[in-house]
Formats: C-alpha cells, sequence, structure tokens
C-alpha cells in the first residue's frame, strides 16, 4: 500500500539544492521557544533567506510549516543530500531532559512524531533510529543534527541536545501503526 507524503502549510525557503530520494529524517531545534507561532516564525525565518539555512518542515507544539518540498535538498545539517530536515522548535539543552516533559513540549513531540511517521510511510524509511555505525552502513532510518554532525564533519551542531529519543520513536511507532489502521 503506499501512503501519501504529509501536507501542510507551505512557505518557500530562499535557500535549497536540488533533486533528493529521501532515506533520511533528520531532527533539529530551531534555538527557539517551544510555543505556538514559533513554526511559522521559523519558517518565514527561511523564506527571508538572511542565512543560507533551511528546513522541511517545521514543528511547534500547535502547527507544522513547509519550507521545502521532500525530493528537494534542505540546506539544514552540512550533509542534507537525501535526508528530509524537521526543526522542532525548541531551546536545545546537552543535559536537561526533562524540558521535554512540559505540556508543550509534550504537544511538538506528539505533533513531531505523527509527521515523522507520515514521512517514514510516504518514502519506505523504516521508523527505528539510526546512529553513526548505522548512516555510515547507508541505513534508513530516524537521526538528529548531532550525529549527522559527528558521522559526516560538515557541521558543529548537536541539537536536539538532550531529549526523550526512546520515548519518541516509540510514539514514531505507534502513529506508523496508527496510520496504517487508518486513524
Amino acid at each position: 500500500m503506499t501512503y501519501p507524503a504529509p501536507t501542510a502549510p507551505f512557505l518557500a525557503a530562499k535557500y535549497h539544492g536540488g533533486p533528493q530520494v529521501p532515506r533520511l529524517i533528520v531532527l533539529h531545534s530551531t534555538v527557539s521557544p517551544c510555543r505556538e507561532g514559533q513554526a511559522k516564525a521559523t519558517a518565514e525565518f527561511f523564506a527571508k533567506g538572511t542565512h543560507v539555512a533551511s528546513a522541511h518542515y517545521s514543528v511547534d507544539p500547535g502547527d507544522v510549516w513547509q519550507s521545502v518540498h521532500d525530493h528537494v535538498v534542505a540546506y539544514h545539517c552540512g550533509y542534507n543530500q537525501d535526508s528530509i530536515g524537521i526543526e522542532m522548535c525548541d531551546y536545545p539543552d546537552a543535559i536537561n531532559k526533562s524540558r521535554w516533559d512540559d505540556a508543550d513540549h509534550l504537544r511538538m513531540e506528539r505533533r513531531t512524531a505523527r509527521l515523522v511517521a507520515e514521512l517514514c510511510l510516504a518514502y519506505n524509511i523504516p521508523p527505528r533510529y539510526v546512529g553513526k555505525l548505522a548512516l555510515l552502513a547507508g541505513l534508513k532510518g530516524v537521526t538528529t543534527h548531532s550525529v549527522m554532525s559527528s558521522t559526516y564533519h560538515k557541521s558543529t551542531h548537536w541539537d536536539p541536545g538532550a531529549w526523550r529519543r526512546f520515548r519518541f520513536m516509540r510514539r514514531v511507532r505507534r502513529q506508523v501503526k496508527r496510520i496504517k489502521a487508518g486513524l
């Protein structure tokens, strides 16, 4: 069975590259507050083009915005080919995972998990987390900017910092099952 790509309000980023076939979903933090309205603000930032940067999607507790089409390279992590970048509106923190337990972060996490599940199904990407060795082996899956940086050395970013990875990936897998069940 084929699944459609997600739909979200679209505001085109000024900077992006050529065509791609997605095999990875890369999670980021925007370095902005986790609150409603920040996803649109991030899309507006990418549209202005004051920095050579872009991502495919931006997510906040209440909304998802798209800035680059899925089959086009976005400039989000240095090693950008074959990856879909998702910016979660959050100030990354290297130590404090507990910020992910407040109401706004939980809403954003659920919204992001649903988006990731839709992307996994649309592009035949397994809903699994891939670390450095899996990336180097060419496996498909979900990863972070931090792992991309440490694997390919194209950036020094470490976002999303400390986060509830296992909980998030459980949510993604549950959402995949829900979508397949028509929910």
